[in-house]
C-alpha cells in the first residue's frame, strides 16, 4: 500500500514535508516510538521462539556446524521484523479497504483483510452510522508548524445515543487491526497519539488546503478483528497532549545526537597501552 500523501521516510523514521514551506515534521508515531514499550520485547521472543519450534530440524543439524548455526540464529532473529512488517501491511490494506467502503469508491478485493471491513460495516450498522451524513472526513493528514509535527487522522465521525453516558457529537477515532489481540485492546501510547492528532494546528485538504481542526467531543480506538470489533474512548485530553509534547522534544533530541564523537579520553600524563612485541 502507498505511504499517506506527505510522508517521507527518513533515517530518523518517518516526517511530513509542509507543503507550503517544504519543512520536515516528524510524524505522530515516529515520536510515540521513542517510548519503552515493555510489550515488544516479549512479542519477539515469542515470534523468535516460534521460528525455532517450526524449524527445529534445520536447527539441530545447523548446531554441529557454528557457521550454519550462526546463519539459522541470524534468520530467526529477523523473523520478528518480517511477521510485524506482513502486519502492518494487512493494517494498510484494511485502511484503504474501510476508507473505499465508505466512499463508495472501487477498490480490489482483498479476501485476507476482508473481514476486518466486514467488521468495520457491522460497527457503522450497530451504532447508526450513516457515511454519507455522519463521517466527516478519513485519512485526514494533520500539521502543527509551531511544534513540528505531522500526522495522519483516520475518521472524523459523528455518533450519537452511545452507551455509557459518552458524549453526540464529531469523535476522532483511529482504527487499529490485529489478527492476535482482543478487541479490548488499547495501550498508553493510543491516548498520546489521539491526542497528538485533536490538538495539531491544522489540516489538509486532498488539494493541500488549509483548515481548522473541528472542536471533539471524544476520541477513541476502533479495534478490528476477523470476528469482532472493539470502539474503546480513551482520554485524548490537552494534558495528555502536553505529554507528547515532552515526547516529541525528546525525539528531536536524540535524532540530533551523533554520538560518533564520543571517545575514551586519556589523561595527559598517561598514553596509551601499546603491546610490546613478542620476544
Amino acid at each position: 500500500m502507498t505511504d499517506p500523501k506527505h510522508a517521507r521516510d527518513t533515517d530518523n523514521g518517518r516526517y511530513y514535508q509542509d507543503p507550503k514551506t517544504g519543512a520536515l515534521h516528524m510524524s505522530v508515531t515516529n515520536a510515540i516510538n521513542t517510548l519503552n514499550k515493555p510489550a515488544l520485547a516479549p512479542a519477539a521472543a515469542k515470534v523468535t521462539a516460534e521460528y525455532f519450534a517450526e524449524h527445529l530440524p534445520t536447527a539441530v543439524k545447523a548446531s554441529r556446524n557454528p557457521a550454519a548455526m550462526d546463519e539459522f540464529i541470524k534468520k530467526a532473529k529477523a523473523e520478528h521484523k518480517t511477521v510485524w512488517e506482513t502486519r502492518r501491511d494487512l493494517g494498510s490494506r484494511v485502511h484503504a479497504l474501510a476508507e473505499a467502503h465508505v466512499l463508495g469508491t472501487p477498490i480490489e478485493a482483498d479476501a485476507e483483510a476482508a473481514p476486518f471491513v466486514d467488521q468495520y460495516a457491522l460497527f457503522l450498522k450497530d451504532f447508526g452510522v450513516d457515511p454519507a451524513a455522519d463521517i466527516d472526513a478519513v485519512e485526514v493528514t494533520v500539521l502543527d508548524r509551531t511544534n513540528r509535527y505531522g500526522g495522519t487522522a483516520d475518521l472524523w465521525m459523528r455518533l450519537a445515543n452511545l452507551p455509557g453516558g459518552q458524549p453526540d457529537g464529531l469523535w476522532l477515532v483511529d482504527i487499529k487491526t490485529s489478527l492476535t489481540k482482543p478487541a479490548s485492546t488499547v495501550y498508553q501510547d493510543h491516548p498520546l497519539q489521539l491526542a497528538a492528532l485533536r490538538y495539531a494546528e491544522l489540516a489538509l485538504g486532498p488539494d493541500d488546503s488549509e483548515h481548522p481542526i473541528p472542536e471533539f467531543v471524544g476520541a477513541a480506538i476502533l479495534n478490528l478483528r476477523q470476528h469482532a470489533y472493539g470502539f474503546v474512548p480513551v482520554p485524548a485530553t490537552r494534558e495528555v497532549h502536553a505529554g507528547f509534547l515532552g515526547l516529541l522534544g525528546a525525539s528531536y533530541v536524540l535524532h540530533g545526537l551523533d554520538m560518533k564523537p564520543c571517545k575514551p579520553l586519556n589523561t595527559p600524563t598517561r598514553k596509551p597501552r601499546t603491546r610490546k612485541a613478542a620476544a
